[in-house]
């Protein structure tokens, strides 16, 4: 398959790429580090011509960015690639989203675990226009038949974010803060959930949720949850005592896709990535 990678020079991008060029696609890649501008419909238009399907990672990761830029880039960005996909008759649309679209960040869920049914209600601008994005890809699929497969990865653990998750201790949030859920996936990971979105059947428009199996603590589930969210209720009953089971449920992604987490709390990511490449 010819597909058109944007944001392929990023951290999250490098490693979407080299999975992609594993399987046998023929990649282009479209980066503002290589002089390409997501805002630039014209030249967006120019580079999907020719591609079976867009893989749309670039945008600006989170809320140290000027918010003006992290909605103009993030949103008008893919607004362009929607647009240009539909002029060269595309098959589907990948767009990175992320797990903080549901705004979990700025407010407890509403039930554990937390699944892609979970209404999204975020503030600030990088979720926002995450969550917007995913509403503009639901009705650009209604409207011209591509498939959208939206992608939420929770906290993407590459080499130095696996350092800073291993170092970090569970203390109760500070007040007015909501608790990240002890959440995590894995890079590579993440980059088989994005082929694997390539080459499914057909899903039309779909929001998926990614994360590992297990929290990213050495502590059991229940606990945490006891002393982080105490009143946040259990859909399906509580985990075992001793269980570390996910706060986030990720089973859609393995419905859709076939996908399912290689990586977990155990393998500390780092040493294993710095070996691997």
């Amino acid at each position: 398959m010819r597909v058109l990678l944007t944001g392929d020079r990023g951290i999250l991008g490098t490693v979407v790429r080299t999975e992609l060029e594993l399987r046998g696609h023929q990649v282009t890649g479209y980066d503002i580090a290589s002089g390409d501008d997501i805002r630039d419909a014209a030249a967006v238009r120019a580079a999907a011509s020719g591609h079976d399907a867009i893989v749309h990672l670039a945008g600006l990761p989170g809320d140290r960015d000027d918010p003006d830029q992290v909605m103009s880039i993030n949103l008008v960005g893919t607004w362009n690639v929607l647009l240009a996909a539909e002029s060269a008759g595309v098959e589907r649309v990948v767009y990175c989203s992320s797990g903080k679209a549901l705004g979990l960040l700025e407010r407890d869920p509403d039930y554990l675990p937390v699944d892609d049914a979970h209404r999204g209600l975020p503030s600030k601008p990088y979720a926002l226009s995450k969550w917007l994005a995913e509403e503009m890809c639901e009705a650009f699929t209604r409207e011209s038949g591509i498939s959208t497969i939206c992608l939420r990865p929770v906290f993407v653990a590459d080499a130095g974010a696996w350092a800073s998750l291993v170092q970090a201790t569970e203390l109760p949030p500070a007040p007015g803060r909501a608790w990240h859920l002890a959440t995590f996936v894995d890079v590579r990971d993440v980059a088989t959930a994005f082929a694997a979105a390539l080459e499914c059947p057909d899903p039309g428009h779909v929001r998926l949720l990614l994360s590992s199996g297990e929290i990213g603590a050495d502590r059991p589930t229940v606990e945490l949850v006891a002393e982080h969210v105490p009143e946040v209720p259990w859909t399906r009953g509580e985990p075992s005592p001793a269980s570390r089971e996910s706060l986030i449920d990720a089973s859609a992604a393995r419905t859709v896709l076939g996908w399912v987490p290689q990586y977990g709390w155990a393998d500390r990511g780092g040493q294993q990535i710095r070996e691997n490449g």
